[in-house]
């Protein structure tokens, strides 16, 4: 999919009948390089997105508020907050068709008149905020090149690339740049022909001419292409958009401004605006959830190459006892070495033959042989206990993980990011805080009432679990989790009470619904009494340790129980 001049144009048309004139509410930025407004107009509340750098550049409607994203606050987001919220969007133009350029006019009541300036160019993409007099007073990216553009500059419209006009040219031209291209395929030849044409909309003018949208550039004509790129780009002057769409598995794998005919199963659609929205992440906090998906993502591979280089490390069972046997010999049998021996045979038949090192007396390499094997006595003591922190590290990462992935809101997705920072697993430098406050662990998990009127709680995240296994439980309450999978915490809070099958059973597809089998079918669930978990030692927050022989597994079906979570 390519987001090019002339969808860029429809979108505009399309935004603009909704939004002009309207008041922009709020403005914030969802990712880097990308802006988001909110508009009031028509009696309605809208939302705009643009993406003005990378490869998937974009500007549309979008159906969703748009959260802010993680990254800092810039200096253009304090102007745009100054000088665009609160003020009345008069226009909303693409000035020139065949650039993916898009001007915004601004008339604020205290500030006075502004323009915003999205350049939709990929790479070298840039929104820009100018005064009256064109003077820039903030930006996306300062260009130190020969656009010079740096807040207080006269702003310098992106330069005019040697390609003809899809609006102005002839056939004649047409024919004498495909005649000059080196291309061999015909799309790609007009990719380079031809402004504001991406390579979506060269395959379907190629297709329109040829009947074929690999078609080599020799069998395209300027006299056949011309009458085809005229009636593709018609729409620019009498705005009959005709916007379609091409679905695989209910994703949007193809759009265009016009009827796809290079493609089998293409849909007409109302409006292309909606067709991009289906396109943009439906999740709001997708870029703060990614954000951290990359640290946790970094944090593993991490604690993966420490448990891979303690593994190495680790001894093989009784080599201390075998080397520190091969010393007392090599001391016992000290006098009976020959000059220029390299080898010691062990006469009891069972013990390696010591090599010997010329450089160095018995006793010195003896002595040599002791010291090591004192150090492998203390590695098999110590790295034993360093391979079980670093796969509890594995198994608390595994958590986190499911956390982020079920977080809701933006505090429980920092409260994701200050586990993983508090655990010492992310390293803080050039890493800035979160600036949304962390949830504490009381926060509220979720509840449900069972039929006997128990109340059933399920944790949230690690912390959440941790706090209501070990602060809201009582000796007799049922734990629940599911077996060898991250997961929630469940607690029926019957106090030894007698529990229903119905109940046990609703609670167990609550802790295999809220873990990492969510979704598969017979999933085994451990069931104790809370009395018989403890904390793990030395474990992360959440981290349990069931008494043997104490839990019984339930079988469920990780889906929800269909009870209803109570929100009072």
């Amino acid at each position: 999919m390519h987001f090019d001049a002339l969808t860029l144009a429809c979108a505009v048309h399309e935004m603009r009948e909704q939004v002009v004139p309207g008041r922009i509410q709020n403005v914030v930025m969802p990712e880097a390089h990308a802006i988001a407004f909110e508009i009031y107009a028509g009696g309605q509340r809208h939302h705009v997105r643009a993406r003005v750098r990378g490869q998937t550049v974009q500007m549309n409607l979008i159906s969703a508020k748009a959260r802010r994203g993680d990254d800092p606050v810039i200096p253009l987001l304090e102007q745009l907050r100054k000088y665009a919220r609160g003020s009345t969007l008069t226009r909303l133009e693409q000035p020139d068709p065949t650039e993916r350029v898009v001007v915004a006019d601004l008339a604020h009541g205290q500030h006075g008149a502004s323009r915003l300036v999205l350049e939709l160019t990929g790479r070298q993409g840039n929104a820009l905020l100018l005064d009256a007099a064109d003077t820039i007073r903030g930006l996306l990216s300062v260009d130190t090149g020969s656009r010079g553009l740096r807040p207080r500059a006269t702003y310098m419209p992106p330069p005019q690339r040697d390609r003809l006009s899809p609006l102005q040219c002839t056939a004649q031209e047409l024919q004498s740049a495909l005649a000059c291209s080196t291309r061999p395929k015909a799309w790609q030849a007009l990719t380079q022909i031809l402004a504001g044409v991406g390579p979506t909309q060269a395959r379907e003018l190629v297709f329109r001419v040829t009947g074929t949208a690999d078609a080599v550039t020799s069998a395209l004509t300027g006299q056949d292409l011309w009458p085809v790129l005229r009636d593709l780009w018609a729409p620019i002057h009498d705005q009959k958009w005709t916007p379609s769409l091409v679905e695989e598995e209910g994703q949007v794998v193809l759009y265009a401004p016009y009827r796809i005919r290079c493609r089998d199963g293409a849909q007409a659609v109302p409006s292309l605006n909606e067709v991009l929205d289906r396109t943009i992440s439906p999740d709001p906090y997708s870029a703060a959830r990614t954000a951290v998906q990359t640290q946790l993502a970094r944090a593993r591979r991490q604690v993966q190459r420490r448990l891979a280089a303690v593994q190495r490390d680790l001894p093989e069972p009784h080599a201390a006892d075998r080397l520190r046997t091969q010393g007392q010999w090599l001391l016992a049998l000290q006098h009976s070495l020959q000059p220029g021996q390299t080898e010691l045979e062990i006469p009891d038949g069972e013990t390696e033959a010591v090599r010997l090192q010329p450089d160095r007396t018995p006793v010195q390499q003896a002595e040599a042989m002791f010291k090591r094997a004192r150090k492998l006595e203390r590695a098999a003591v110590i790295l034993p206990r360093r391979i079980q922190d670093l796969q509890q590290d594995q198994a608390y990462l595994e958590q986190l993980e499911l956390d982020l992935a079920t977080a809701r809101n933006r505090p429980d997705i920092a409260a994701v990011r200050e586990d993983l920072e508090t655990a010492g697993l992310l390293r803080h430098q050039g890493t800035p805080r979160s600036r949304t406050p962390v949830p504490s662990p009381a926060t509220r998990p979720r509840t449900y009432t069972s039929v006997e009127g128990f109340p059933i709680l399920v944790g949230r995240n690690a912390r959440q679990n941790d706090h209501i296994t070990f602060r809201r439980s009582a000796p007799r309450d049922l734990w629940l989790h599911v077996r060898d999978a991250a997961g929630a915490h469940v607690l029926i809070r019957s106090a030894g009470r007698t529990v229903s099958p119905a109940t046990l059973q609703g609670a167990a597809q609550l802790a295999a619904f809220h873990s990492g089998r969510r979704g598969e079918n017979r999933v085994p669930v451990m069931v104790t009494e809370k009395r018989h978990v403890t904390r793990l030692r030395r474990g992360r927050p959440g981290q349990v340790r069931v008494r043997k022989g104490s839990a019984q597994v339930v079988m469920a079906d990780a889906v929800a129980p269909g009870w209803e979570e109570v929100t009072d």
